[in-house]
């Protein structure tokens, strides 16, 4: 059973908790914050033994094995490198850091204290896309030729919210572009047979806002192995949530692809412990017929995101978002940033 500490209670961490309610591999059992308050509140809603006053009494529990941290983005290098050198396990949210400088930091952090890290992509630990990367490698679609994939939302024009704030990495790209450009490296991979392939040219556009954040943007890539992407992004408007992959035999969309067979992350309170998942679909079409294919889950995404990492501690990495997967999809949001326009302090 893993002990998990969470630094920064805040929305995502709520949400995770709620997930880790349905793990038998974890347990929450304490959480720390600058604002105490916000951590009682937060241990009360579930049930979490210990509140620690600061990140630092967190990290210097030996109860603590694993360290959930859901910070704003700029913090997140120091503590994941703070919680490798107290010799915790590390689940990062994403983006991991600012810029591939800062992964690359805390993955040497992670290799020189002997700890497990993972970036938070938990779309990636559910069942959905293991059905996917399998239906690819099968020739499901004959033989993958474009990806279109993409996640925006109209977010209010209050430029004193943090999605509007570029020193806390505000903006689409970085809030959920991070999506798109990971599950086309993903489905460029399977195409392949590899868990994933960096783009070899990268060609981007995007609008840039009075705040200095990307309020719109897009990018094609294309891969070693001929695949062409197309990834889109947003904070002003609503683009759907997909992925679509155009095989030479047919085409594979995935509806739900982000947030597929989760009540956690609308929940404002803990779910019953009763509370059943939804299950989610992929639709294959060729021949000029749509078979939908359901994905079965026995459990919440978030917690299929807290298993995957119990699972894997011992290696030190999971499959579902490795070190070299979670630098190389930095280095693109880099590489889209800098087309686009959008540089912070730590690219320095």
């Amino acid at each position: 059973m893993v002990n998990w500490g969470i630094i920064g209670p805040g929305e995502i961490a709520r949400v995770f908790c709620n997930g880790l309610r349905f793990s038998e591999t974890g347990q929450a059992t304490a959480v720390a914050s600058r604002d105490k308050r916000r951590a009682d509140d937060f241990a009360a809603m579930f049930s979490i033994a210990t509140v620690h006053d600061s990140y630092e009494s967190l990290l210097a529990d030996p109860s603590v094995d694993a360290v959930y941290i859901a910070t704003i983005h700029p913090a997140h290098v120091e503590w994941a490198t703070r919680a490798a050198r107290a010799g915790k396990h590390l689940l990062v949210e994403k983006p991991m850091g600012m810029n591939a400088s800062e992964v690359a930091t805390m993955i040497e952090a992670a290799q020189a204290n002997d700890v497990f890290l993972m970036e938070a992509f938990m779309y990636r630990c559910h069942p959905q896309i293991e059905k996917l990367t399998t239906l690819i490698q099968d020739g499901a679609i004959g033989e993958v030729k474009v990806v279109r994939s993409s996640f925006g939302y109209s977010a209010p024009a209050d430029t004193s919210r943090y999605i509007y704030d570029k020193t806390l990495a505000g903006g689409g790209i970085m809030d959920v572009g991070c999506y798109p450009a990971s599950a086309a490296r993903l489905v460029a991979g399977a195409a392949s047979g590899q868990p994933f392939l960096d783009p070899i040219a990268v060609k981007a556009a995007g609008t840039v806002g009075e705040t200095g954040v990307d309020l719109v943007g897009a990018a094609t890539l294309r891969f070693e192995n001929d695949v062409i992407a197309q990834i889109s992004t947003a904070i002003t408007c609503n683009i759907p949530s997909e992925i679509v992959i155009f095989g030479t035999a047919g085409t594979l969309t995935v509806p739900q692809p982000w947030l597929p067979s989760t009540l956690c992350r609308r929940a404002t309170s803990p779910l019953p412990l009763d509370t059943a998942f939804p299950s989610s679909e992929i639709l294959l079409q060729r021949h000029g017929q749509t078979e939908t294919i359901i994905v079965a889950a026995d459990r919440d995404l978030f917690t299929y995101e807290a298993d995957m990492v119990a699972a894997h501690i011992a290696d030190r990495q999971a499959p579902a978002m490795n070190w070299a997967d979670s630098a190389g999809n930095m280095a693109l949001l880099d590489e889209w940033r800098a087309q686009v326009g959008v540089s912070y302090a730590q690219d320095a």
